[in-house]
């Protein structure tokens, strides 16, 4: 790509930013630095292989905790067959994810895929630390607009509720990034014990290699 191209390209990003965000939102994203931002994955945007789909400029930072937010599952979804992963504020408790920088460019395309634009989730800014750091980092948290009641991190495995289940292929997403980005133990150990409905999605499981995932 010639120099020209380039700027080309780079102008019409730029274009489509702002047009979305407008020109002080984008100015003012607190997870913004440079031409990246931070990017707080906790669901099935935890692993790479996912996250990479859309968003292809990501670069795993590490593992980073996010206090005061319990992990939460409501949300059916037909894509997923089964509930999908959203954090509700909550004083007592912590959920680790992955921590991700990505290109500016990639905003919008990480807006659509969580179907901000049908009112499904929402961005917010957080501060988030990596481990043995207690440095705070910005970065951009998506939440379910309609914030599920009631509290199934802490429910028994036979109390949580259909609706609230993820899909077993869900889960191994979740547990395959957990390891592979180093994640505590016990919170892995959490996640594989979570109720699922023990629905799978077939070409997700090819596509992502969670054959060997276990829960």
């Amino acid at each position: 790509m010639n120099i020209l191209s380039a700027l080309t390209l780079l102008i019409t990003t730029l274009a489509v930013v702002i047009q979305i965000y407008g020109i002080d939102q984008v100015k003012q994203l607190p997870e913004q630095h440079g031409d990246k931002f931070y990017y707080f994955g906790f669901g099935s945007n935890m692993l790479a292989k996912r996250i990479h789909i859309q968003n292809p400029t990501a670069v795993i930072v590490g593992p980073a905790l996010l206090e005061n937010y319990r992990l939460d599952f409501a949300m059916p979804s037909g894509f997923w067959n089964g509930a999908v992963a959203t954090v509700v504020q909550d004083a007592d408790s912590q959920t680790w994810g992955t921590l991700w920088e990505i290109d500016l460019s990639n905003l919008p395309d990480i807006d659509n895929q969580e179907a901000v634009h049908l009112g499904k989730y929402k961005p917010v800014s957080v501060q988030v630390k990596l481990p043995n750091n207690a440095t705070e980092i910005p970065a951009r948290l998506y939440v379910i607009t309609k914030e599920p009641e009631g509290n199934v991190r802490d429910m028994p495995p036979n109390e949580v509720p259909e609706d609230r289940q993820p899909s077993r292929t869900y889960l191994q997403v979740m547990v395959k990034e957990a390891i592979e980005s180093s994640i505590p133990e016990c919170y892995v150990k959490w996640l594989k014990g979570f109720k699922h409905n023990n629905q799978t999605v077939k070409h997700l499981e090819e596509l992502l290699e969670l054959q060997s995932v276990e829960l």
